[in-house]
């Protein structure tokens, strides 16, 4: 029987359809906050290259958009933070598109961001050293009419989104193992945080982009629910240094426990029903298709547990007040 360490975060339920946020009630109460101030901006745009801060944090436009580039004093930051859609410098606006946070900028009290919708690009690299207590990231939807631009109707599907914590782009476009394009709703996790045990990938996830789980340092097991398709390889000079860090560290390769788990887990009622009828591979031929891509990024065969029902993983079924993590 596995360990329970690491794996109190888990569940017993089948991977949920991919929700748009996950992340603490905190987050998502102050992005309430900051819609209902009811505080008019100025629709004037702010010029290129502009640097000011907003709400303690530090923004510079790049062309008609502002990029959170740090804080105005991290130490006095704690808790969640939230990154409004729109910013302003008082006498114009922005719409917050980026997130690149420079060398140096450190708020060690910050343990949850959410991001806006909007956001099309994020630097990982380096966002453990800014945030080294951060948690969880969330992208927040904008509400229906809420005011913000382009909120008018069905929210738009963004670049970004979270799942239990972590980071995930959208897939689309990407070629799986067999040639075939990834479907419209396929996500590429792209980065997960430093305190994070257990790390559940949702049925969605096709591919573990370079660098997503080199910040989690406290990472132990990582549940895989459906074929990962794609994980990224570190790439390397002729003297055998790191050029460009892989999906997981090489301490990580050697270490972590893969649960790939089968049709067999535990699920009740309605879910049950469908996951009994939907079954088109065999067990075997299921598990040794999941475990492919794994195996190939060098983990052992030792370190994967394939097809283990739910129930016989001691710690596996416990379950937090916010439901999926």
């Amino acid at each position: 029987m596995m360990p329970a360490a690491g794996l109190q975060q888990a569940h017993a339920d089948e991977p949920a359809a991919r929700p748009q946020t996950t992340g603490g009630d905190v987050a998502l109460a102050g992005a309430a906050a900051e819609q209902a101030s009811g505080e008019s901006l100025p629709d004037a745009p702010i010029a290129d290259g502009v640097e000011f801060v907003s709400g303690g944090l530090s923004y510079r436009i790049a062309g008609d958009a502002a990029v959170l580039v740090g804080f105005e004093n991290g130490a006095a930051l704690e808790g969640a933070v939230v990154v409004p859609e729109r910013v302003s410098d008082g006498s114009g606006t922005a719409t917050v598109k980026a997130v690149e946070v420079a060398e140096g900028q450190v708020a060690d009290k910050v343990t949850a961001l959410a991001l806006p919708q909007a956001v099309e690009s994020v630097r990982t690299e380096g966002l453990a050293a800014a945030l080294p207590a951060l948690a969880s990231i969330e992208v927040v939807a904008a509400a229906e009419g809420d005011g913000t631009a382009g909120s008018e109707g069905a929210a738009a599907k963004g670049a970004y989104s979270s799942v239990a914590g972590m980071l995930f782009r959208s897939a689309e476009g990407q070629a799986s193992s067999d040639g075939e394009a990834f479907a419209e709703d396929a996500l590429e996790l792209v980065w997960a945080p430093p305190a994070m045990v257990v790390a559940r990938i949702p049925l969605e996830c096709k591919a573990i982009a370079a660098g997503a789980f080199v910040d989690a340092a406290a990472l132990e097991t990582v549940m895989s629910f459906g074929k990962m398709e794609s994980i990224a390889s570190a790439e390397k000079d002729g003297e055998g240094n790191v050029t460009k860090p892989g999906a997981f560290t090489d301490e990580q390769i050697g270490r972590l426990t893969i649960v790939v788990p089968g049709t067999n887990y535990a699920v009740t009622g309605e879910d049950a029903e469908r996951v009994s009828g939907s079954v088109a591979l065999s067990e075997k031929t299921d598990m040794l298709e999941k475990r492919k891509a794994w195996f190939h990024h060098g983990f052992d065969t030792g370190q994967i547990i394939m097809g283990a029902p739910f129930g016989e993983i001691e710690g596996v079924n416990a379950v937090s007040d916010e439901g999926v993590m």
